[in-house]
């Protein structure tokens, strides 16, 4: 974090020597910001739905129960094969097209069909964290639950106690990169009408060329670069003081 504020001191300063406009980058920085709090909001939804979901999946796809199995499976094959930004539009034009059809209010429309853009990215990084979370289950040591079995614990406590905690330590560090790759899917949302970081920076990017301002559309585009890279860098490093938290002595996954 301390290297981050000497790099924004740097750059400030790069502005004060007139290597840029410093007066125009401080002027879009109102819109920009409210660009990142709505992406603040998208992600706050994407994150937790995507793990959730992606937990309940991955745990599906390690059961014994065929059909459990086959489901997650089409839904991962399905989720994993599609683009976000086809899913984005085939929520978002889907759900219109119904609402519309029920003479829904056009307020209420739009605001839904924002929200089903939001939802097919949570179903989408889903996922991926279901693998990650299947992955993270098949590689605790079968020896382990059959010791559980022996001293009489259930194969449902035993998979609360013995086999998921180790799992999700393990899953962590992909888990991380997961989250990363999420956030910054979130600025494809633009392209349904999100006025989000990507959504704001393009519109003041269209107008840019008023401004007279050679290098205008870059200051836009590197101040929502270093906004996304905040989200970033708080997200993965909050992941990174989990794994603190979980780290076992002698297992701990090794590090750059």
């Amino acid at each position: 974090m301390v290297a981050v504020v000497f790099g924004l001191l740097f750059i400030i300063e790069l502005g004060n020597l007139g290597v840029y406009r410093l007066s125009y980058a401080l002027s879009i920085l109102k819109p920009e910001e409210q660009g990142f709090w709505t992406t603040l909001e998208v992600v706050a939804v994407i994150l937790p739905t995507g793990f959730g979901l992606g937990f309940l999946i991955g745990w599906a796809r390690t059961t014994r129960f065929v059909i459990l199995r086959g489901l997650g499976s089409v839904y991962v094959d399905f989720f994993r094969s599609m683009p976000p930004i086809a899913l984005i539009f085939f929520f978002y034009l889907i759900g219109g097209i119904e609402l519309t059809r029920a003479h829904t209010n056009p307020y209420l429309v739009t605001t839904v069909t924002l929200w089903l853009g939001v939802a097919a990215l949570a179903l989408h990084t889903a996922a991926y964290q279901a693998e990650i979370v299947r992955a993270g289950i098949l590689s605790v040591p079968s020896g382990q639950t059959e010791a559980a079995d022996a001293v009489g614990i259930s194969r449902l406590r035993t998979m609360f106690v013995v086999t998921l905690p180790q799992a999700f330590r393990l899953s962590l560090p992909a888990l991380g990169n997961e989250f990363s790759s999420s956030i910054k899917d979130t600025s494809l949302l633009y392209a349904i009408g999100w006025t989000e970081l990507s959504g704001v920076s393009y519109g003041l990017a269209s107008t840019s060329f008023n401004t007279g301002y050679l290098y205008a559309s870059l200051i836009i585009w590197l101040e929502a670069a270093f906004f996304y890279f905040i989200v970033t860098y708080i997200v993965t490093r909050t992941v990174r003081a989990v794994e603190d938290v979980y780290k076992v002595p002698g297992l701990e996954v090794a590090r750059q």
